[in-house]
Formats: structure tokens, sequence, C-alpha cells
């Protein structure tokens, strides 16, 4: 049992049950973990569009193809606006769940943590591919990433089909 500090309008110091305390624990990690995806989506298309922009034909390491360059340029900023926007409306909703389970969320905010949990078995998948070839460090890196994503979408779905 956990004593919860009271705010305007509620007692002070209300009795919170060890399975109420978790399922609170369990709302901030999803939402600080969904805000560091928003954050990782925010930074890779920036780099991206970087690279895309300013790297010349005589770039290998990232692409040296006009064409590829201006497919990033064009694909990345709409891609990363409609994840960043999904990831804000799945942490708004895992917020409004823990806050009032007993209320339904709205097709949005369901959307939204449905394309977020889409967005992570995407990430998963392709991590997953790509472990073929690594060292054993690295392997072992990428199945703890895979792992925690695979955590992330299943949470993001428990949360939009809890009624």
């Amino acid at each position: 049992m956990a004593l919860r500090e009271g705010g305007r309008g509620e007692a002070p110091h209300t009795v919170v049950s060890g399975e109420e305390a978790s399922a609170t624990n369990g709302v901030r990690v999803l939402s600080a973990v969904l805000s560091l995806e928003l954050l990782g989506v925010l930074l890779v298309a920036a780099s991206v569009v970087f690279l895309a922009a300013h790297l010349g034909p005589a770039a290998e390491e990232f692409t040296g193809d006009a064409t590829v360059r201006g497919v990033l340029l064009i694909a990345a900023p709409p891609l990363a606006v409609v994840l960043g926007l999904a990831l804000i409306g799945a942490r708004h909703g895992v917020e409004r769940r823990g806050a009032s389970p007993a209320h339904p969320l709205g097709r949005v905010l369901r959307l939204a943590l449905w394309v977020s949990a889409f967005a992570n078995a995407a990430v998963v998948i392709s991590i997953l591919t790509s472990l073929y070839h690594a060292h054993t460090t690295w392997v072992v890196v990428g199945l703890v990433l895979a792992a925690a994503l695979s955590w992330v979408a299943l949470a993001c779905v428990r949360t939009s089909r809890a009624a």
C-alpha cells in the first residue's frame, strides 16, 4: 500500500492499493517510452532529411542516387509527422486510460494506439531481420531492443482494446 498526496479537490493522503500503484507505474513507464520514441522519430527524420539534402552523388555511405534522395526528402517528413501524431495520441490515450479506466477511449486515440503498435512491430521486424549477420554483442542488444519494443506494441494494443 502507498499513500497518494492530495491535490486540489482531493482528500489528502488517500490509501492506494498495490495493484493500483502498479498500474499507475505501468502508465508512467509506457508514457515515458512513447515520449522517447517520439524524440527518436523526430531525430531520425531530421537526420535523414539533412543527409539526403546535403550529401552529393559521391556519397557512398548514405545514397548517391538522386531519385532515392528525392524520395527520402518527400517521404520522410510526412511519415515523421504521422508517426509523431500517432505517438502523441497514443501517449494521451495511455494517460487517459490510466486516469479513468472505466471510460472508453475515442476512435482517434484508439487509432493512434494501433498505429503506434504497428510502427513498433515494424521496427521489431526490421531489427530481427537485420540480426542475421551481426556480432554476438549486437545480437544481444538487438534482441533486448526488440523485446522492449514488442512490450510497447502489446501495451498499446491492450490499452486500445480495454473497455
